[in-house]
Order: structure tokens, then C-alpha cells, then sequence
């Protein structure tokens, strides 16, 4: 066969070759490349709702106990102080408790005068020692409310002394305090009073008791917490339903979900049968 001939019909033999070589070298490229996986942007801060972690302290005061002269009362008067708040890890919060410890206790937080330091040096008699105390406390979260509770306890002479308390609960993702209008379904207020009513009643007959007010007077607490088991609890102070010697109210009411929006109630866990 002619040298030409032969080289002619050669070369595109090894032209198919070379491209065949260049097609798996380009295959292994693209077989070797690492696929890379597009992962979830992670969810923004704003929408993290946080777990509420909280402990008790003592504030410090200036002035643990304040002596001076009352004029409803013979000789010096001692007060002594106390304030139990919170510290955790939702700043905001623990601003608007501290807010009203300023507030409140105004007097035990600032410098005693030189005047004032002697005063407080008194040893007061008897019923001439008051006291005056307030002390919070974290009660619990579901979900995005966080629950606490303030219990404050005034002594200032007399038989005994008086206790009032009220409740927060506190929305994470608002920042602010929940309040009764808020957790209502609107056009709902009477019914829920009249439901309160009859929890009422029956308190008082398993306490074997008359009502302390009639019904016109009845009023819905400001005073509430929801419990983990989706009932609504209302708290009356000393007094408003009852004598002192009956202690404060607690009214309870189940069933609510036509008279409190569902957002505020907690879903009831589900009981789990046997098969």
C-alpha cells in the first residue's frame, strides 16, 4: 500500500483516539467535582424565641431599715426593707422589674443623711417594728409567654399584716406585658364574668360560705395566669371576695376556647392508649 494512503487512513484512527481520551479525561473531571450542598439560611434572631432562665436575688439597699417619727404613732417607727428580684437572660424584663423596685423602693436604695444614719441606729418597741418586702418570682413559659408573679407584704402596725400580689405575663415576640383585654375574644367580657360568677358560687359553698359581694359588684380580676393544663386562672387580692380569714381567691375555668383567643392557651397534650 502506498507510505500516503496509509498515513491517511491512520490519522483519523488516532484523532478518534485523542478525542476519546479527552472525553473520559473531561468525564473524570466532572465525575471528581464535589456537588455542594445548598443548606437552609439559619432562621433570623427576631424569630428565635428564647428560653426564659432566671434566678432570685437580693437587692442590696443603702438603707435596710428606715427609723423616724410617724404621726400617727407614739415614738420611732423602724421599717426594715426587703426586696427578692430577678435576674435572667431577657433583658427587657428584667428592666421593668427593676424599674419598679426603683420606683417603690426609692427610699431604701438612696444614701442615708448623717441625721438619717443616728435614726436608723433606733431600736423600735414592739408594734413600732414594720416591715415591708416584695419579692418575685418566675413562674413558668409556654412558647412565646413568659409568666411571673410579684407577692408584696406590708406590716405597719396592728393584728397582722397585709399581703397583695399580682401576675405578668409577658410576650417574647412583642416585648410587652399581657393584659386582660388582650386575651379576650371581643364581645366576650360579660360571658366570662358570668362564668367566673358561677365559679364563685361554688366556692363559696364548698367553703360554706355566703357570697361576700352580690353579682353587680363583681368585678373580672386584672390578676391572671394560665396554666400549662389550658385553664385560666383568676387572683383576687385580700378582701375583695372573702374576709381576711378566708385568705386571698383563686377562681379557675376550664373550657375556654370560646371565651379566650387560642393563642393564649397552651395545647393540651394528648393521652396516649393503649392498642
Amino acid at each position: 500500500m502506498n507510505k500516503n494512503v496509509l498515513g491517511l487512513v491512520l490519522i483519523p484512527f488516532i484523532l478518534s483516539g485523542c478525542v476519546k481520551k479527552v472525553e473520559e479525561k473531561t468525564t473524570e473531571k466532572v465525575e471528581k467535582t464535589p456537588t455542594t450542598k445548598t443548606e437552609e439560611p439559619p432562621p433570623k434572631e427576631e424569630n428565635v424565641i428564647p428560653a426564659m432562665i432566671a434566678r432570685n436575688f437580693f437587692v442590696k439597699f443603702e438603707q435596710p431599715k428606715i427609723c423616724g417619727p410617724n404621726p400617727d404613732v407614739e415614738g420611732i417607727v423602724c421599717t426594715s426593707k426587703e426586696a427578692i428580684a430577678l435576674k435572667s437572660n431577657i433583658n427587657w424584663i428584667d428592666q421593668v422589674i427593676d424599674k419598679e423596685i426603683r420606683k417603690d423602693y426609692a427610699d431604701a436604695l438612696s444614701l442615708p443623711s448623717e441625721k438619717q444614719k443616728q435614726l436608723n441606729q433606733t431600736q423600735a418597741e414592739g408594734l413600732n417594728n414594720w416591715s415591708d418586702s416584695v419579692v418575685y418570682r418566675f413562674n413558668g413559659q409556654f412558647g412565646q409567654y413568659v409568666q411571673l408573679s410579684k407577692v408584696s407584704s406590708e406590716y405597719s402596725g396592728g393584728a397582722h399584716g397585709i399581703s397583695t400580689f399580682e401576675d405578668y405575663v409577658f410576650d417574647l415576640k412583642s416585648k410587652k406585658r399581657i393584659v386582660l383585654k388582650d386575651i379576650i375574644v371581643n364581645g366576650k367580657m360579660n360571658a366570662l364574668k358570668d362564668e367566673l360568677w358561677k365559679q364563685y358560687e361554688y366556692w363559696c359553698q364548698e367553703k360554706d360560705m355566703e357570697p361576700y359581694i352580690t353579682k353587680e359588684d363583681f368585678k373580672v380580676s386584672e390578676n391572671f395566669y394560665i396554666n400549662q393544663s389550658g385553664a385560666i386562672t383568676f387572683d383576687f387580692q385580700l378582701y375583695e371576695l372573702a374576709p381576711y380569714a378566708a385568705g386571698p381567691v383563686s377562681l379557675e375555668l376550664y373550657h375556654t376556647d370560646q371565651l379566650i383567643k387560642p393563642e393564649f392557651l397552651p395545647p393540651i397534650p394528648a393521652l396516649k392508649t393503649e392498642v
